[in-house]
């Protein structure tokens, strides 16, 4: 064999154990990948999730639990309770006890209880406070409160973030069309100045950032 076919042979040789040793490199990586993902999301997918609002720590009460429907779709069912009988402080003048409850349903583009996530919610609640908590009444009816319910129709959108295999974070917003019926009463003696009166409007109804435990 000449010095000039040495040569090519080499090259040749050279070029083919490179190429020949890339499987193995992209097996190494990809091995790399699914050592995390287990590591984080663990082999079996999620199905449940229960969280709590961190809102819990200005007396709101918040849980809710989650299953999953689909490896992209899940079900959610909240709740909520607000017992302000006087306010609170400067911040709502009146009376706010609230219980709420919600139904939801979310579609995650990557996987269920991971990343971005949107869906329609409905819900119903019953409450006593004042409209002037509502940024279209703010400043309003400081001398009077409502006592009444409401159906509330919408969408919610939110990310859930994924520390561990079982613990996460969820932040989310939600708004839509409410309509409701409620009386009016003063704040001075409790009398009633109006019998049952109705109102609807757009508007944000529910927002949340969640600490997440799901298995």
């Amino acid at each position: 064999m000449s010095i000039h076919n040495r040569h090519i042979y080499a090259l040749l040789l050279t070029v083919t154990l490179f190429f020949s040793s890339l499987p193995a490199y992209t097996e190494d990586r990809d091995s790399i990948r699914t050592a995390r993902q287990e590591r984080l999301f663990g082999g079996e997918p999620v199905k449940t999730a229960v969280k709590l609002n961190a809102a819990i720590a200005a007396g709101i009460i918040n849980p809710s639990v989650e299953f999953r429907t689909h490896e992209n779709i899940t079900v959610a069912l909240e709740g909520v309770g607000v017992f302000y009988p006087k306010g609170f402080g400067k911040l709502i003048d009146g009376p706010a006890v609230i219980a709420m409850t919600f139904v939801e349903g979310r579609y995650y583009p990557v996987q269920s209880f991971r990343g971005f996530f949107a869906g329609p919610n409905l819900g119903f609640s019953a409450w006593t406070l004042s409209k002037g908590i509502h940024p279209m009444y703010w400043g309003s009816y400081s001398d009077s409160y409502q006592v009444g319910y409401n159906f509330m129709a919408g969408v919610t959108a939110g990310y859930a973030f994924t520390l561990t295999k079982h613990w996460g974070i969820e932040v989310s917003l939600g708004g839509g069309y409410q309509c409701g019926k409620y009386e009016g009463h003063n704040s001075s003696d409790g009398s009633m100045y109006i019998g049952w009166n109705g109102s609807g409007e757009w508007l944000l109804y529910k927002a949340a950032v969640n600490i997440i435990y799901k298995w």
